[in-house]
């Protein structure tokens, strides 16, 4: 810090030391008490402070983020480097983060079961595997290949087995390779 030239330049501690008439401390050597600054306040400051220098607000405003002012944002992605975010409180908007445990109870991932509709907007679930469990959902071309259609648009690729029970409501047959029922026999 240079020597000060005007009243509201700042000063460094050798400066306070010569007007007080005191001896400089030793290098690491504290001042103890307070300086009162009226109604002046520290300019000139180094613009690329070092460590331990007193910096300007601008250079604090640029180089942080102030915790109280939702105004102060980021320039750039947060790189947390390993590190947990902690102690979220609940969202209050859809942009807020929220933790694993908000996020389990509202919708599990993992097995657990929802309540309610999925409000799809217009968009598709896809990529659904083969289905393993009687109530598991199926892609179309899944149901298409596998099931009979009500209207017949479908037909099947091998025998009926009807498990003991009958086959009734047939109609009249009309080609060579329909049904017989027992009325038209």
């Amino acid at each position: 810090m240079r020597w000060p030239e005007e009243d509201h330049d700042s000063v460094n501690r050798a400066y306070v030391y010569f007007v007080a008439g005191k001896r400089l401390p030793t290098e690491g050597g504290t001042m103890q008490g307070q300086i009162d600054m009226g109604q002046y306040s520290i300019r000139n400051i180094n613009p690329n402070p070092q460590k331990d220098e007193v910096v300007p607000k601008q250079w604090t405003v640029e180089k942080f983020l102030n915790r109280y002012s939702p105004a102060s944002t980021m320039a750039r992605d947060l790189n947390m480097d390993g590190n947990h975010v902690s102690y979220l409180r609940a969202p209050e908007e859809n942009h807020h983060a929220v933790t694993k445990e908000y996020a389990n109870t509202k919708l599990s991932l993992l097995g657990g079961s929802m309540q309610g509709g999925i409000g799809m907007a217009g968009n598709r679930i896809s990529h659904l595997g083969e289905p393993e469990q009687s109530n598991d959902a199926v892609r179309l071309s899944y149901a298409n290949e596998f099931y009979l259609k009500r209207d017949g648009r479908n037909w099947m690729r091998g025998p009926l087995h009807a498990g003991g029970f009958q086959v009734i409501c047939l109609r009249n047959p009309r080609e060579e390779q329909d049904v017989v029922n027992l009325q038209t026999l």
